[in-house]
């Protein structure tokens, strides 16, 4: 992989180590604010801000894993100002960096950025269940490409925030497909990942463990507007409980590799 000005060796190596890197500050408020504002109109419609504050009363409060709204529905997709972030040339830049150069989709089978939102829907914060991938195993044992997280408001540990399993992307890559609900099976029936992904969470700590000989650690997606997060599409991840006072909303998108679509098709099963 290529160094560029847009990422230091330490970051290329923690995102090939991990299959996930943090780059705070990455997006500038010209490019955020607008995203932001516009998603914040359409809850304004629902009551849900009101006043530049949440109105966590206009709606009933869901229980976990209820996510408490339909964002398809309510904020939809069809955005320009969320087009426009997924633009962004530093953005670009990066995507461009952690895919050696190889060309991207923009708008692949995912050809639009999508809002992610997490009324506030536990009492206490717990590791979820639904840990999964976007991306089959491939045969190549090549990344279909890689996935930006990133945030409208400010999301606090415990406040819903998307989490991962940094060095998961290293995991299974047997030089055949391998789809993901295949995959996560597989993983279930190791000792060290079951008791990993089962773990009571006390305080701050996350657990880590190796399968495989694979350092693996669970990692909470965090941040401010502004901040990303750039995850190699092979990463399991999950959705996970909002425990914090206030809703999580952040946005992703998935940059694929042109090069192997056609891999990803056949993995996928479809013509």
């Amino acid at each position: 992989m290529p160094q560029t000005s847009s990422l230091t060796p330490s970051q290329i190596d923690e995102f090939e180590r991990n299959g996930i890197v943090r780059l705070a500050g990455l997006l500038s408020d010209e490019i955020v604010r607008p995203a932001r504002e516009v998603v914040l109109r359409q809850l304004a419609k629902i009551g849900l801000w009101r006043d530049g504050a949440w109105r966590l009363d206009a709606l009933p409060r869901p229980n976990w894993p209820d996510h408490g709204l339909k964002t398809s529905k309510v904020i939809g997709n069809r955005h320009e100002q969320l087009e426009a972030l997924i633009a962004d040339p530093a953005l670009c830049a990066v995507v461009d960096a952690l895919l050696g150069g190889r060309a991207y989709a923009v708008r692949g089978a995912y050809k639009r950025p999508q809002v992610l939102f997490t009324l506030p829907n536990a009492q206490t914060w717990s590791l979820p269940d639904g840990w999964h991938t976007d991306s089959p195993r491939l045969a190549s044992n090549s990344s279909a490409g890689v996935q930006l997280f990133t945030f409208l408001e400010r999301v606090d540990p415990q406040g819903g925030g998307t989490v991962v399993i940094g060095g998961s992307h290293r995991l299974i890559n047997e030089g055949r497909h391998i789809r993901p609900r295949d995959l996560v099976a597989r993983l279930r029936k190791d000792e060290a990942f079951h008791q990993m992904i089962s773990a009571k969470v006390a305080d701050s700590s996350l657990p880590a463990t190796t399968v495989h000989e694979m350092p693996l650690q669970v990692l909470e997606l965090t941040g401010s507007p502004g901040d990303a997060w750039l995850m190699d599409l092979r990463v399991l991840h999950a959705s996970a409980p909002n425990a914090s006072g206030r809703p999580r909303v952040m946005l992703t998108h998935r940059f694929e590799r042109e090069d192997v679509l056609h891999e990803v098709a056949q993995a996928w099963g479809w013509r």
